[in-house]
């Protein structure tokens, strides 16, 4: 998962930078389920790469030992 968020990082800041036209256009990122997860982690580590997000299903908090995992 770091990995992943790092590249990502990677991939937004080189795009950004070869694009004259994106360099101060605003990064909204999406995703759902492990899309979402992502999205959301990546708001909270990295908010002035990414300025907006739209996690759908996330499960953010669904880890072993940390939520009944019955609850809904």
């Amino acid at each position: 998962m770091e990995q992943t968020l790092k590249d990502f990082v990677a991939v937004t800041t080189k795009f950004k930078a070869d694009k004259n036209l994106a360099k101060n256009a605003p990064v909204i990122a999406f995703g759902g389920s492990y899309g979402g997860m992502l999205t959301a982690w990546m708001r909270m580590k990295y908010p002035h790469i990414i300025w907006g997000g739209l996690a759908a299903s996330a499960p953010v908090r669904w880890f072993q030992d940390t939520i009944d995992p019955v609850a809904y």
